[in-house]
């Protein structure tokens, strides 16, 4: 039988999927496009389906891929179309399914095929937060820039308000899939053509410049540079006030992000009472815009009241910093049940730090549920194939472990420990020295707890090897590394004690003993 033949056999001749009832479509779908002219039996069904039939077609083709990988690739295939009712349809899918890569991988494709009004009503449509079309955004904003660039080349005009604008939003972008220097650099020219603009139209570019300049404060900070992150954060603040004196309901949702900004560059400086002062201000001022449009403002919220309580927790002020984290965690549970491709990395992370807080308040029972919930749910983001969520994945599971050993639950801990640094291990396989300090971490907590757990000779193996990769960066970065390095020596010397290697032990705790007094007599000196 010919593929045309069977083909014929499968929908029945002349027959268009745009037309099928939904169950044909789930029964037909799948296998004709993996025979040869599927594809093209696809593609001339878009322009005639509606839009609800056709992403209940993809729906079904993604739902397919489980049992049928190769359909991964039809998928990125029909993404070479640069077909603009498809580049819609998948946008809307790829948040709410439960397996949106091959969708992502189509939209990838879509973005560079499809023309340049398909991509910009892309952007139009895009959620304001997602997981899922992370990688989307970004290479869609991209190519836009690129385009605008090409058009203020051919227009002898450098200072293009559109391209200011849609480099602000790559920015942004950037920094959620993990490239801050890339978003740096395009924050920096943003910023540039705003100020020039500035000069010629004050009233017309002010906000803009504003915004750019809060958005410069966050990739800033996102590369360490503190002290210009804080500068740009005071201007943006700056003008966002004089704009809030003018017209406040206009311009408080941007006053309330640049102070937000500004408390968390002063608490990265160190300046705690600065930053819980203004902290405060930021989250009264979402308070308000929440109360006004929750829809909008309840993500802000939450993340101004992280902003405030990591603030207090720094000021030795525990007890109000567990107030606003708590808070936090119950504004992001209730925006994931609404909505969570957008807000469960935020909860995830959120419950994290309440498990540290918990914990370090003495109430370990509570602190491991909320570790619980968080690798539960980072769980979640990994299997969706959001990999860069593999290292939150893995610091999840080591929070765990730590507060299963304060319940005195090692076993448990110890499969918690263990996984972490198999995670890690792996993290540093794919990017060799981005998690070294991370995985020293993890062994050296696996080493503690495989100790407890009466397994002492693993326990000393782990050990040595927290301690080889803590020497490896202290030799690079010694200010930052040394303090980890004394503390992986006790944990060493403890080990070698427990086997009966008295003399070994010592000079490990004694080497420990040298690096602290060392750090302390620099401490000294500097204050």
């Amino acid at each position: 039988m010919t593929a045309s033949q069977l083909m014929v056999e499968i929908v029945g001749p002349g027959e268009c999927w745009s037309r099928m009832t939904p169950e044909r479509l789930a029964e037909c779908v799948p296998r004709v496009v993996l025979e040869p002219g599927g594809v093209d039996w696809f593609v001339a069904g878009i322009d005639p389906a509606d839009a609800d039939h056709l992403r209940l077609a993809l729906c079904v083709l993604v739902e397919a891929t489980a049992e049928r990988p190769s359909l991964d690739g039809i998928l990125v295939e029909l993404g070479l179309t640069g077909s603009r009712a498809l580049t819609w349809a998948a946008a809307r899918i790829a948040p709410n399914t439960a397996r949106p890569q091959p969708l992502v991988a189509m939209l990838l494709e879509l973005v560079q095929t499809a023309d340049r009004d398909a991509v910009r009503g892309l952007l139009e449509e895009l959620p304001r937060r997602s997981t899922a079309l992370a990688a989307v955004a970004s290479a869609a904003f991209e190519r836009r820039v690129v385009e605008l660039r090409e058009l203020a080349r051919s227009a002898a005009c450098d200072d293009s308000p559109e391209l200011a604008e849609a480099l602000t939003a790559w920015s942004v972008r950037l920094i959620g899939v993990g490239q801050p220097d890339a978003a740096l650099a395009a924050a920096y020219e943003a910023t540039g053509i705003y100020g020039r603009l500035v000069e010629h139209d004050p009233d017309a570019y002010r906000p803009a410049l504003a915004g750019a300049l809060n958005n410069l404060a966050v990739a800033l900070a996102a590369v360490g540079r503190r002290n210009e992150a804080l500068q740009s954060a005071e201007e943006s603040v700056r003008l966002c006030r004089h704009l809030a004196e003018r017209a406040l309901r206009s311009y408080l949702g941007e006053l309330a992000s640049s102070v937000k900004t500004l408390a968390d560059c002063l608490g990265g400086l160190g300046r705690r009472a600065e930053a819980v002062a203004v902290a405060e201000e930021a989250t009264e001022l979402y308070r308000r815009l929440a109360a006004r449009d929750s829809d909008r403002y309840l993500g802000d919220l939450a993340s101004s009241l992280s902003t405030l309580a990591r603030q207090l927790r720094g000021s030795g002020r525990h007890a109000e910093a567990l107030g606003h984290t708590k808070e936090a965690v119950r504004v992001r549970r209730r925006l994931t049940r609404q909505a969570p491709d957008a807000h469960l990395p935020d909860l995830a992370s959120s419950l994290v730090t309440l498990a540290h807080q918990l914990g370090g308040l003495g109430r370990h029972s509570e602190a491991v549920l909320q570790s619980k919930d968080a690798v539960r749910f980072y769980r979640r983001l990994v299997e969706r194939g959001s990999d860069e969520y593999l290292a939150h994945l893995a610091a999840s599971l080591s929070t765990v472990a730590i507060t299963l050993v304060m319940v005195r639950r090692r076993n448990a801990a110890l499969v918690h420990a263990e996984e972490a640094t198999q995670l890690y291990r792996r993290l540093d396989e794919a990017a060799p020295g981005i998690h070294l300090p991370a995985l020293a971490a993890s062994l050296n907590n696996l080493a503690v707890t495989l100790a407890g757990a009466g397994r002492p000779q693993e326990a000393l193996e782990h050990a040595e090897d927290a301690v080889r990769i803590r020497r490896r960066l202290v030799r690079q970065d010694p200010d930052t590394y040394l303090p980890a390095l004394t503390m992986s020596l006790n944990n060493l010397a403890n080990r070698l004690s427990g086997l009966g290697h008295s003399r070994e032990a010592a000079g490990r705790a004694k080497e420990a003993a040298k690096i602290h007094r060392q750090l302390a007599e620099s401490a000294t000196s500097e204050g």
